[in-house]
């Protein structure tokens, strides 16, 4: 298989705009840093005619979410009944106790003495400190024997660390293992308690919000932190030790039990995700999951979370990060205010968002947890993607090695995909749409443009999008097809391999002309199969675009000859760039424009009529097509 080492904030606003030739448009309420030097932070706004304002930019950013753990230690419960037959499974929750680890082993080489040994094993903790001494020193000076076996068996897993302030004489844990359990863009750091890296003690459990667990796929990946003094950079690493992958829905279970054991105490072993080769180490797990009750009357509401930041706003309302009550987990909660989508005839896309949301099954897409109403308002509840958006990432980098771009590419083909897939059009394609998760993975964003129930050669005229993205068919207004999102890929592309969108000017109307006739120019360095990818995707004949008779015409170019798509789709390339993210609540990269405000849910007093209350009847969402008749 291949592998990435061999292959190559901002708040906007949506604003209406004529469809002829001349375009006005106002200022950018854009807060982030600009692109390049500021040169076209007033062009990069979302146009639309036929709606006054969107929905609003989720400008969501995630990882993973805060963790709820216990000691497990030896009195989990061994469950002896067998299970039967495979079922259909209703939402519910996913309880996930991983208890230590084996046979771990360090990659990389180490810079390491007896010296350094001895000074670890004195700082270990929960470990047997006298039994690791005595084998550290039972080693020749030359530590040749560890040249044959594993380094991680005399290194602790958790080190035990003065503050520095001897006024307090304060200790506090240093976790080096880790492992990051993740299931439907929901993520949980759970830290090692002690023995040995090989041997790492977890004793860890906690619990996930599963809405599709018939095709949920359960991900643990254990990485070691080595200290900077242990590396010939002399700077801290994560390492990867190895990751498994587990389908909830692939062991026989008994939809009438009120809560099912998937996995009992199992040794899962580690794969290397670069070689797909297996790996000595193996991490001991338990897996209860617990349906959602048939009988069961009570509905979400705002009361269920805890408010912690606003992340976000909008038109209609605002983006908050939130922390569910019963589960710990942290999401990203959009209010938005019913009176205002009414008055400003907004309800049919509010709609067709959720229904977008709630029905899209890519990795690569901000995945809907739950939706609920009261009388004022309407609540979507989604993962909360805290790596950044791909824009602000594209500012501090101006331009990106081709390895990296061609991930991205990648991944969001891959979502564009599963959007076409379901006859929808994504339509406003930019890196101010797209989000990283903690691993460095992409996440689809912002689906109020999207144009539902699209058949392949379908056309529609709603002019709407990004200016430096929109197609020639878009700005001539003669209608357009799915293909539109082939040509913002292949801007999207270029701009991040060279920092600026292809025909970009200052002037809008200007860069609408030089969109309609304007050569495509390259730099000289630029790689061959990518140039005509590129060439390709900016076609301005809609029928001769690569991508015109499905996405497939493009997965098959050249430029992805390497590719595994199969093992793209599940996650299983390891990012290029991981995001600096502390935990499942680090909101650090998300503007202090809005993590300053104070998070509530405001007050309203707007009375809506029976009629117009009955417009979302069925906003209500607990998970992937949960109806109680599906399950009878």
């Amino acid at each position: 298989m291949s592998n990435w080492k061999k292959l190559f904030n901002k708040s906007h606003k949506t604003q209406q705009a004529s469809s002829g030739s001349s375009l006005k448009t106002t200022p950018s309420t854009d807060t982030g840093a600009s692109h390049t030097e500021d040169e076209f932070r007033d062009s990069r706004k979302t146009l639309i005619n036929d709606v006054a304002s969107g929905v609003g930019n989720l400008n969501l950013d995630s990882q993973t979410p805060q963790v709820i753990t216990k000691d497990l230690g030896s009195t989990d419960p061994v469950l002896e009944k067998e299970v039967s037959e495979p079922v259909k499974l209703r939402p519910g929750l996913l309880t996930v106790k991983i208890y230590s680890s084996k046979d771990l082993q360090i990659p990389i080489p180490l810079r390491i003495t007896k010296p350094i040994l001895t000074r670890l094993a004195n700082m270990g903790t929960n470990l047997n400190e006298d039994e690791l001494i005595r084998r550290i020193e039972a080693l020749s000076e030359t530590m040749d024997e560890i040249k044959n076996s594993n380094i991680s068996y005399y290194l602790p897993s958790t080190l035990s660390i003065n503050s520095g302030d001897t006024t307090k004489n304060m200790v506090t844990n240093y976790s080096l293992v880790y492992a990051v359990v993740e299931i439907e863009n929901s993520s949980e750091r759970i830290n090692s308690i002690g023995n040995t890296i090989s041997n790492t003690k977890f004793n860890s459990v906690t619990t996930f919000d599963v809405t599709s667990p018939n095709t949920a796929i359960l991900s643990v990946q254990v990485y070691v932190r080595v200290p900077g003094s242990l590396l010939e950079s002399e700077r801290q690493e994560d390492c990867l030790l190895g990751s498994f992958q587990y389908p909830i829905s692939s062991s026989a279970l008994q939809q009438e039990a009120s809560q099912i054991r998937i996995l009992n105490h199992e040794w899962k072993k580690l794969r290397n995700p670069y070689t797909d080769q297996d790996l000595p180490g193996a991490v001991s797990i338990t897996l209860d999951f617990k349906p959602l009750s048939m009988s069961s009357k009570k509905s979400l509401s705002i009361d269920d979370f805890d408010l912690l930041k606003v992340i976000g706003k909008g038109s209609f309302g605002k983006v908050m990060q939130v922390r569910k009550k019963d589960t710990g987990k942290i999401y990203a909660l959009k209010s938005i205010r019913k009176s205002h989508i009414v008055n400003k005839m907004e309800v049919t896309h509010t709609l067709a968002e959720k229904f977008v949301l709630s029905r899209v099954t890519s990795p690569f897409i901000v995945p809907l947890k739950f939706a609920f109403q009261s009388a004022e308002k309407l609540y979507l509840v989604l993962s909360f993607i805290n790596g950044g958006e791909l824009f602000y990432h594209l500012q501090k980098a101006r331009r990106f090695p081709l390895i990296r771009a061609k991930f991205y590419i990648c991944e969001l083909l891959s979502a564009v995909e599963n959007l076409h897939s379901m006859n929808i059009i994504y339509r406003d394609l930019k890196p101010e749409n797209i989000l990283l998760d903690y691993q460095g993975h992409i996440a689809l964003c912002d689906f109020g443009l999207c144009k539902i129930n699209m058949q392949l050669d379908q056309k529609t005229n709603t002019f709407c999008g990004t200016p430096e993205y929109l197609a020639p068919e878009l700005l001539m207004g003669k209608g357009y097809t799915r293909v539109v999102d082939f040509w913002t890929l292949g801007v999207l592309l270029y701009e991040m391999l060279t920092s600026l969108p292809p025909f970009y000017d200052e002037d809008v109307n200007t860069m609408y002309r030089k969109i309609l006739n304007d050569p495509l120019v390259f730099p000289a360095e630029f790689d061959p199969d990518t140039k005509d990818l590129i060439t390709r995707l900016l076609n301005r004949d809609p029928k001769k675009r690569l991508g015109y008779h499905g996405v497939e015409e493009i997965k098959n170019h050249q430029f992805f000859k390497d590719i595994d798509w199969y093992k793209l789709s599940h996650k299983g390339y390891i990012p290029p760039f991981k995001p600096q993210v502390q935990d499942s609540a680090d909101v650090s990269n998300i503007s202090s424009e809005f993590t300053d405000e104070r998070p509530m849910d405001s007050v309203v007093d707007d009375f809506l009529s029976e009629s117009v209350q009955k417009q979302f009847g069925g906003w209500t969402y607990v998970g992937s097509s949960f109806n109680p008749e599906n399950y009878a």
